[in-house]
C-alpha cells in the first residue's frame, strides 16, 4: 500500500502544473473514440467492435476534460478519476481489442498510439504500472469473455518494439524533465537571489523612515509652525539620503539579476570605444556600497592605461559582480581590502577575503556555480565570461584558499592611434560646446580656482572667479554667465543658499542658468542636497582634467532644470500602479507640467478620441485591458497630429526584447520604473524640447587612486601608497606644486589643533567644519591614505552627528598627516626650506 501511495504521488506531482494536458487529452478522447467506432464500423469494418467499451471510454474522457464543472466537493478525487480514466483508455481498452480483433494490423497500430500518448501522458514509474495493470486486466476481460482464447503470435511479436518505445520515450522525457528542471532552478535561484538581496536594501529603507520620523518634531494639532533645529535637519537629510541608497541598491541588484538570466547575444554593433580607468572608477562611483565602510575598504590603481571596444554598461556590470562577490566577505573579514587595478591591457579585482576552494576554479565560470554564498544565482560569473567574450577578450579567476582572491580581466590590445581617440574626441567635443563660453568659478579656496582655471586653459572660455556665493550673486547681476562651477561650503553665502536665490529668480536671465556642484564631502552624503536645490551635476574635488571638461560639457549638453521647455505642456499618464502615477506626477509637475490621468489603455484612447490635446503620453507597457504596446499602435494609426504625439514606454524591465517591442510598436523612448526625475526630464526634453540631450550624467568621483606596490596584483594584504601620484603630476605640468604645496602644508596643522580643540569642548559643528576643510586640503596635495582617513572620520561627524567610534582616532590621524608631509618633502625636497 505504501508503494501504491507513493506511485500515486509520483503522478500527482508529474500534473501539479500540467492540469491543462489531462483537459486536452480528455477532448481528444470524448471525440476520437465514438469517431473510430464509425470508421471501424462504417468506413473500415473491423472483425469486433464494442459500442458500450468506446463510449464508456467516451465518456470517462469528457468528464476529465470538464474538471471547472465538477461539484466542489468532488474535486478532491480529480487526479484519482483521471487516473483510472487514464489507466481504461489506453492500455487496458487497446489491449482488449487488440486481442478481440485477433492481432489485426490495425489494432496493432492503435496499441502503438496508445503507448506513445501514455508516455507523453505519464511519469516513467505509472507508464509502467499503468502498462502492466492495464494489460493484464486487458488479457483477463478478453480471457473472460472469449470462449476459445489465445495470444497472436504476431501481437505478442511486437512486445519488444512496445517495451523499446517505452524506454527510448520515458529517456528523452527524462532529458526534457532535466531541461525543464534546469529552467525551473533558473527562476527560483533568481526569486531567491532577488528576494535574499532585496532583504537588506528594504531593512534600510525600513530604518531611515524609522529615523526620520524621530528627527521630526512631536506631533501637535496646533495651526502655529513648528521650527526645526539645523540638527533636525541635516538628520532628516541623511535618513532620506540613506533611504535613497538603499532603494539604488535594490534597483542595481535587480538590474543586475535580471541581466545575468537574460540569455541573448550581446550586440556589438553598439561597442564603443571605452577608456578602461574611466569606467572603472565609474563603476566605483555608482556602485551601491551597503555601509561606509565598505566604501572605504575598495580604492583604485591605475598604472598603465588602455582602451577597448565595448558597451559601457555591460563592462561596468561585470565589475558590479566581482564587487558584490568580493564585499559579501566583508562582515566576516572586516580587515579585507579591494583593490581595483588597471595596467596593460588588463583589470585586476583583488581581495583579500577567504579564497575560493581549489575543487570550485575549474567550474566557477559555469551557470549555477557558486562558491557557498548564500542566495547567490550561481550566474553572475557565467555572464562575465560572456561579456568579456563579447569584447574578444577573456576573465580567469586566481585563488589561495584563506588569503584571497583576484579575477584578471584581460582585453585585446589596441594600436596607439585606437588608443588616443577617446582623448581627441573628449577634445574636439569640449571645444565645440565650451568656447567662446563664460564661466565662474565659485570657491573660498583661492588655490583651488586657480587649480581649475589652470585645467580649463586652452579651451576657449572666458573664466572669472568669485569667492562665496554672495560675492558669485553680485558678479552675476553685473554680467551673464553660461555656466557656474559652485562650492558648496562657503562663508558669507553658501553653494546652496546661492543655487537657491538663482532658482527663485533673484538675478534676472540667471534661473535656468547650470550650476555644477563642486565638493570634497563625499558624493553620497550631498547627493540628495544637490536635486533639492536645483544643482545640474557634481563632481568632486579635486577633479582630473577629464572629469572637469565631461562634467561642463554634460551640464551645457542638458536642457536647463527650471523646466522652462516643459512649463505649459500636457501630459496623459497611463499607469495601473496608483503609486507609480504619483512619482511621475510629482516630477511632472515640479517641471510646470500638465497631467491627466489614467489607469488603462483604453482610457487614453477615449480621452483622445474625446478632442482632449496632450504634448506627450506617458504608458505603462503591462496594463488590464489594453497594454501599453496595444494603445501605441491604435494612436499610431490615427491620422494627422495625433498620430505623432510622442510616447514613452514605463516598464519595470527593460531588456532589449522588451525595448525592441516597444519602439517596434511606435513608441519613441523606454523608460525604467521607479520614475527618476532627472531622467524623465532629459527624455521630455528631448522629445519636446529642441535638442537632444546627453543621457550621461556628469562625472562624481569616489575612488581614490593609490600609488601600486610590487605585489599589487596577488592575494596577500596591500601596503597602501601615501600619495596619489596622478595628482602631484597634474600639479607638476599645471606648475603649481610648489605654490600649492607650500600654501596647503602651513594649514594642516592649523586644522588638526581646531579639530583637538572641537573635541576638547565636545563641539561637533566646529570639528564638522575643520574636518571638511582638512577633507579638501588632503585631496588637493595628493595625499591619498590622508584622504581616505579624513573622509573615514568625517562620515560619522557629518552624517551621524556623532564623534568617530576609533578610541585613539586623532593620534592616528596625527600619524598619518604627519607620514605624508614626510612623504610630501621627499618628492619635493624644496619644500623643506
Amino acid at each position: 500500500m505504501k508503494y501504491l501511495r507513493k506511485l500515486f504521488a509520483c503522478y500527482e506531482d508529474y500534473y501539479s502544473y500540467r492540469k491543462g494536458v489531462l483537459r486536452y487529452a480528455g477532448l481528444v478522447g470524448a471525440v476520437g473514440y465514438p469517431l473510430f467506432y464509425l470508421i471501424y464500423t462504417r468506413i473500415l469494418p473491423q472483425p469486433s467492435e464494442s459500442l458500450t467499451i468506446r463510449l464508456i471510454a467516451s465518456v470517462a474522457c469528457a468528464v476529465t476534460a470538464l474538471p471547472e464543472y465538477w461539484p466542489a466537493r468532488l474535486r478532491k478525487y480529480y487526479f484519482a478519476w483521471s487516473y483510472a480514466a487514464v489507466l481504461y483508455c489506453l492500455p487496458f481498452f487497446h489491449v482488449y481489442m487488440s486481442l478481440k480483433n485477433h492481432g489485426d494490423l490495425v489494432f496493432i497500430a492503435d496499441s502503438f498510439m496508445a503507448v506513445f500518448f501514455l508516455v507523453l501522458l505519464t511519469d516513467w514509474r505509472n507508464t509502467v504500472a499503468m502498462l502492466c495493470l492495464g494489460t493484464a486486466l486487458g488479457v483477463a476481460l478478453y480471457v473472460a469473455t472469449t470462449p476459445d482464447p489465445h495470444l497472436p503470435v504476431d501481437y505478442v511479436a511486437r512486445l519488444p518494439t512496445f517495451i523499446l518505445v517505452v524506454v527510448g520515450g520515458s529517456l528523452f522525457k527524462f532529458s526534457e524533465r532535466q531541461l525543464q528542471d534546469a529552467k525551473l532552478r533558473v527562476a527560483t535561484a533568481l526569486a531567491g537571489s532577488i528576494a535574499h538581496e532585496m532583504r537588506t536594501p528594504l531593512s534600510r529603507i525600513q530604518y531611515s523612515l524609522d529615523m526620520a520620523s524621530r528627527a521630526l518634531p512631536e506631533p501637535t494639532t496646533a495651526p502655529s509652525m513648528q521650527p526645526m533645529a539645523r540638527k533636525q535637519i541635516n538628520d532628516l537629510y541623511a535618513y532620506l539620503s540613506q533611504g535613497q541608497l538603499a532603494v539604488e541598491r535594490g534597483l542595481q541588484v535587480i538590474a543586475m539579476t535580471l541581466d545575468e538570466v537574460n540569455a541573448k547575444a550581446i550586440d556589438t554593433n553598439r561597442f564603443a570605444l571605452i577608456r578602461a580607468s574611466d569606467a572603472v572608477q565609474k563603476a566605483l562611483a555608482e556602485y551601491a556600497y551597503e555601509t561606509e565602510e565598505e566604501r572605504e575598504i575598495v580604492s583604485l590603481s591605475v598604472i598603465d592605461d588602455f582602451t577597448f571596444r565595448g558597451e559601457e554598461t555591460l563592462f561596468i556590470f561585470v565589475l558590479f559582480n566581482l564587487f558584490k562577490n568580493a564585499l559579501y566577505y566583508h562582515r566576516l573579514y572586516p580587515d579585507m581590502k579591494l583593490v581595483v587595478t588597471v595596467d596593460q591591457h588588463q583589470v585586476f579585482v583583488t581581495d583579500t577575503g577567504p579564497g575560493i576552494p581549489e575543487t570550485v576554479l575549474p567550474r566557477l565560470f559555469e551557470s549555477f556555480q557558486t562558491s557557498g554564498k548564500v542566495g547567490g544565482t550561481g550566474l553572475g560569473l557565467a555572464y562575465c565570461k560572456r561579456v568579456m567574450s563579447a569584447f574578444n577578450g577573456d576573465i580567469v579567476c586566481d585563488s589561495v584558499e584563506g588569503k584571497g582572491t583576484r579575477f584578471t580581466l584581460r582585453f585585446p590590445r589596441a594600436a596607439q592611434a585606437v588608443k588616443d581617440e577617446p582623448g581627441r574626441a573628449l577634445v574636439r567635443g569640449s571645444l565645440a560646446v565650451l568656447a567662446r563660453k563664460r564661466i565662474l568659478i565659485v570657491d573660498d579656496d583661492a588655490m583651488q580656482r586657480d587649480t581649475m582655471r589652470m585645467q580649463l586653459t586652452g579651451l576657449g572660455m572666458e573664466i572669472d572667479e568669485a569667492n562665496n556665493g554672495q560675492s558669485a550673486i553680485d558678479r552675476m547681476r553685473q554680467a551673464h554667465y553660461d555656466l557656474v562651477v559652485m562650492d558648496l561650503r562657503m562663508p558669507v553665502l553658501d553653494g546652496y543658499a546661492a543655487t537657491a536665490l538663482l532658482r527663485s529668480g533673484a538675478v534676472p536671465g540667471h534661473q535656468s542658468v547650470p550650476v555644477l556642484a563642486c565638493t570634497s564631502e563625499p558624493p553620497h552624503l550631498v547627493r540628495m542636497k544637490i536635486e533639492r536645490a536645483g544643482m545640474s551635476g557634481m563632481i568632486s574635488k579635486p577633479c582630473k582634467h577629464a572629469e572637469l571638461v565631461r562634467a561642463l560639457q554634460s551640464c551645457l549638453e542638458r536642457p536647463a532644470a527650471d523646466g522652462a521647455v516643459l512649463a505649459g505642456k500636457t501630459a496623459i499618464l497611463a499607469d495601473d500602479d496608483e503609486y507609480g502615477r504619483r512619482i511621475a506626477r510629482g516630477w511632472l509637475e515640479k517641471y510646470g507640467m500638465r497631467v491627466i490621468e489614467a489607469n488603462h489603455g483604453q482610457a487614453v484612447l477615449d480621452m483622445i478620441a474625446d478632442g482632449q490635446r496632450c504634448d506627450v503620453i506617458l504608458l505603462d507597457l503591462n496594463m488590464p485591458g489594453l497594454s501599453g504596446f496595444e494603445t501605441t499602435q491604435a494612436i499610431r494609426a490615427w491620422s494627422g497630429e495625433v498620430g505623432t504625439i510622442p510616447v514613452i514606454a514605463l516598464t519595470g524591465y527593460s531588456d532589449a526584447v522588451t525595448v525592441e517591442s516597444a519602439l517596434n510598436a511606435g513608441m519613441n523612448d523606454v523608460m525604467t520604473k521607479p520614475v527618476r526625475g532627472s531622467i524623465l526630464f532629459e527624455k521630455l526634453s528631448q522629445h519636446l524640447g529642441s535638442g537632444v540631450t546627453d543621457p550621461q550624467s556628469p562625472a562624481s568621483t569616489s575612488a581614490t587612486v593609490d600609488k601600486p606596490g610590487a605585489g599589487d596584483h596577488g592575494s596577500s594584504v596591500r601596503v597602501e601608497a601615501f600619495l596619489d601620484p596622478e595628482r602631484l603630476q597634474e600639479l607638476k605640468s599645471d606648475g603649481l606644486l610648489m605654490e600649492l604645496l607650500g600654501d596647503y602644508l602651513l594649514t594642516l596643522d592649523a586644522l588638526l589643533d581646531r579639530i583637538d580643540a572641537s573635541v576638547v569642548s565636545n563641539d561637533l559643528g566646529d570639528a564638522h567644519e575643520a574636518l571638511h576643510s582638512l577633507l579638501g586640503v588632503s585631496a588637493n596635495i595628493g595625499g591619498a591614505a590622508l584622504h581616505r582617513l579624513v573622509r573615514r572620520f568625517y562620515v560619522p561627524v557629518a552624517d551621524e552627528r556623532r564623534w568617530p567610534a576609533e578610541e585613539n582616532w586623532l593620534g592616528e590621524l596625527r600619524n598619518v598627516m604627519a607620514q605624508t608631509v614626510q612623504m610630501l618633502e621627499r618628492e619635493c625636497p624644496a619644500l623643506r626650506s
